[in-house]
């Protein structure tokens, strides 16, 4: 696995660094706030590389690729990393243990709620390892960084040269005293008779996570209509950074059957 996560000094990102881009920021406003994707700052040596902001909350997300197939495997080798950091809550591990620790079941839920949605959208038969490592800077105590994890890694992934049929978004809807809240914070989770994660392409929805109390049939089709069109608008925001930052994908040779 590390000699397939270091392939990121590829020929590939050696040839990437030939073309040189500006960073720039794309904005959208999403629930009442502003979603912020910054691409061609860091990491420019990954295969894709965007940083997200919404509110005070800021993850940084990469996705690499090796250059060959995995060989003597029968699945798609792909890897989410959620990278909990006690900095992005203005905490410094102190006392013995100075370092991390190991992930918390936040972020290994966090990390599967980003694999999803993503893990079908590579083309059958593909066997590069894929990574894609989600890192937290900013944790504001009130937006989940959850859904940023979902969109920056379809944002990076899209970018990328890496074969995926994305993009994808996620979007959280609330209810809260007779009304939808698109994103809602921690405190308007708790005070929500639904909490429901969609996450989808433009065209179809990918993945339904959610927990409510007694609601109608009509109230969740409704709340899964609004997560849907929020999707379509974040998908909109990826589609006009590939216009500009995309690069054209990697073809994949696909293994004969039966390997």
């Amino acid at each position: 696995m590390l000699t397939n996560t270091l392939t990121c000094l590829s020929r590939r990102q050696e040839e990437a660094r030939e073309v040189i881009f500006m960073p720039e920021v794309f904005e959208r406003e999403i629930g009442g706030k502003t979603l912020q994707i910054e691409v061609g700052k860091v990491a420019g040596l990954a295969n894709g590389a965007a940083t997200l902001r919404y509110g005070d909350t800021m993850l940084l997300v990469t996705a690499c690729m090796s250059n060959e197939p995995r060989p003597g495997i029968d699945f798609f080798p792909l890897t989410v990393d959620y990278e909990e950091r006690l900095y992005a809550a203005g905490k410094i591990p102190g006392g013995w243990f100075r370092r991390e620790g190991r992930p918390s079941t936040a972020g290994i839920l966090t990390a599967r709620l980003t694999d999803r949605p993503l893990r079908p959208l590579f083309p059958k038969g593909m066997r590069n390892d894929v990574q894609v490592v989600v890192t937290t800077l900013s944790a504001d105590q009130e937006n989940d960084p959850d859904i940023l994890s979902i969109i920056g890694a379809s944002a990076a992934l899209s970018i990328s040269d890496i074969p995926f049929g994305g993009p994808v978004s996620g979007t959280r809807v609330g209810h809260v005293n007779g009304e939808f809240v698109i994103n809602p914070t921690f405190a308007e989770v708790n005070d929500s008779i639904l909490d429901i994660v969609v996450a989808g392409t433009k065209d179809a929805v990918m993945m339904v996570e959610a927990g409510a109390g007694e609601v109608s049939e009509e109230l969740l089709l409704e709340a899964l209509r609004i997560a849907q069109e929020t999707n379509k608008q974040v998908i909109e925001l990826q589609e006009e950074i590939v216009q500009k930052f995309g690069r054209p994908k990697f073809q994949s040779p696909t293994p004969a059957t039966g390997t």
